[in-house]
């Protein structure tokens, strides 16, 4: 790296790593769950949660597109855009809570769906954009370790969050703990967003640009979809997502009497172990990904989402619920660091922000409708076997990445070994 890679390098790892601690303290994996649980909300509207998280952030990325791809989008825009959509709609959910909990619980979990729903939908308009620019920041020939160490800063600061979170819930009276935590969150993602300001852009990005028209992005579709492997990677994305559902329910799962009966502030605390795997394996997936390619990354991260969903089914106690978030934090690390980097480099063409679209407007909607259907699913034949239901497209989704998915890079090898040929 020369000076300015590292300085933007050192800027985007602890920006993230305080966008982790603000996600930390407000975790849809632990601490809303257990809220929305707390103020009575059923399996679908906490399965919500995560139709949210998950999805909320590609569903409006196609609009985004539209409206913002006319110019090159650089920090002067993605900074103020990301304030916006997180620190009003932070503090409206945290007075909610604080005001509505007690009275109303009904009205205060609806209104916090629909806020979280706001702050998700809004912020991920501008995701394809961040990508695109943190690509632009860093040569590919660094930009999996970059980006590994960006996936792995975020988990750190997660985890100190999760730990901090569950001695708040476990340690001051309800609705003051969980309404707390929202503008402590705050502060962090104004410290992220500061950091992320420092980044040395480099002077390509003040050159002229043509920006993409609607003709031009379905002209780009189309090309991204001719690519079979590109076709075939998203069918694995799509099978691998169907199984991702339980992870939404593993908190609520471990606190019932028939999993351990364990205390929120215990669940919020093992969630930590998230975090902790994730800050373990993003480094070692970038810089695997740099040297043999990303699509090892990608079928690993499938292997630990398999093994959380066996190890919550069969197990029960502090051990399992630990393990259980342990497992998927290398899952999440993976799609954070080898799916990002697979998008990168299974695009076609000359317009990445295109290429993620597309892929978030085939999974966007699945994102979405897996963990409400995961919920309604838990309700009618019970939380245990839901959870194990979910590995039948699971263990699909490791085969077709595994054995139908080729390594882009081999790909492009290839055609440059054959081009050579043909010349010759």
């Amino acid at each position: 790296m020369d000076a300015d890679e590292r300085h933007n390098a050192r800027s985007c790892v602890f920006g993230e790593g305080m966008f982790g601690v603000g996600i930390g303290f407000l975790s849809s994996v632990s601490v809303l769950p257990l809220l929305l649980k707390r103020l009575g909300a059923s399996e679908i509207e906490i399965g919500l949660v995560g139709s949210i998280f998950w999805a909320g952030w590609v569903l409006l990325q196609p609009l985004g597109l539209l409206l913002f791809a006319r110019r090159r989008r650089t920090k002067r825009f993605l900074i103020p855009w990301s304030a916006c959509c997180s620190v009003p709609t932070y503090l409206a959910m945290g007075a909610v809570v604080y005001f509505l909990a007690p009275g109303s619980p009904r009205l205060c979990s609806i209104l916090l769906l629909v806020l979280l729903a706001v702050r998700v939908l809004g912020a991920g308009m501008a995701i394809p954009f961040w990508l695109d620019w943190q690509a632009m920041m860093f040569r590919r020939a660094i930009r999996g370790r970059v980006i590994g160490m960006m996936a792995s800063a975020g988990p750190l600061g997660a985890t100190i969050a999760a730990l901090a979170a569950a001695k708040v819930v476990g340690s001051v009276g309800f609705p003051q703990n969980y309404s707390l935590l929202f503008p402590v969150a705050i502060v962090f993602f104004v410290t992220a967003l500061a950091s992320v300001a420092a980044v040395r852009e480099p002077e390509s990005l003040a050159a002229p640009h043509e920006g993409l028209k609607r003709g031009d992005l379905l002209r780009r579709f189309r090309h991204s979809l001719r690519e079979k492997n590109f076709r075939n990677y998203l069918i694995g994305r799509v099978l691998m997502s169907l199984g991702a559902g339980a992870a939404a329910f593993y908190a609520v799962h471990f606190s019932s009497a028939e999993s351990g009966g364990l205390t929120e502030g215990t669940v919020i605390g093992l969630s930590a172990l998230l975090g902790v795997t994730q800050f373990l394996a993003g480094y070692p997936l970038g810089r695997l990904g740099d040297r043999t390619g990303h699509k090892v990354g990608v079928v690993l991260g499938a292997v630990a989402q398999v093994a959380a969903i066996l190890v919550a089914y069969v197990g029960r106690g502090a051990l399992a619920c630990g393990l259980s978030f342990a497992l998927v934090g290398i899952a999440w690390s993976a799609s954070w660091v080898s799916h990002v980097n697979m998008l990168f480099e299974t695009c076609p063409h000359d317009s990445r922000v295109a290429h993620i679209t597309l892929s978030n407007i085939v999974l966007g909607p699945i994102l979405w409708l897996v963990p409400v259907a995961t919920g309604w699913m838990i309700g009618h034949v019970g939380m245990r076997t839901g959870i194990g239901l979910t590995l039948i497209p699971t263990l699909l989704g490791i085969a077709w990445l595994a054995l139908v998915v080729r390594e882009p890079r081999a790909i492009a090898l290839g055609r440059q070994n054959r081009d050579a040929a043909e010349a010759a």
